[in-house]
């Protein structure tokens, strides 16, 4: 559950960057994924201290602080695929519209 609410915040943070900054679009880029990471890492720290991050199989919480330069690696390409993908389409959406203005 907690990898599709990171999901969904991460679609949403970078989707109203790019949107209102259509013209800068590596500006808006690297602020999204700046974002992404920063949300991304402060919910996964609330998910812990909440109990979201118990295991199935063995019901121990998670260690996060352990692997905490990976996580925040892995967050920072995620989110920088996230905020590309989504300003490119937000760019390929929004180009039709500002030709017929």
């Amino acid at each position: 559950m907690v990898p599709y609410l990171l999901t969904g915040l991460s679609v949403l943070v970078a989707g109203v960057i790019h949107w209102s900054a259509p013209h800068a679009f590596w500006r808006a880029t690297l602020t999204s994924t700046a974002t992404i990471l920063l949300l991304s890492v402060a919910a996964l720290f609330i998910f812990q201290a909440s109990g979201f991050l118990v295991s199935e199989e063995t019901g121990e919480e998670a260690d996060i602080m352990g692997s905490l330069l990976v996580v925040t690696a892995l967050v920072s390409f995620f989110g920088f695929l996230i905020s590309i993908f989504v300003g490119w389409f937000l760019r390929t959406v929004r180009h039709p519209q500002t030709k017929h203005k």
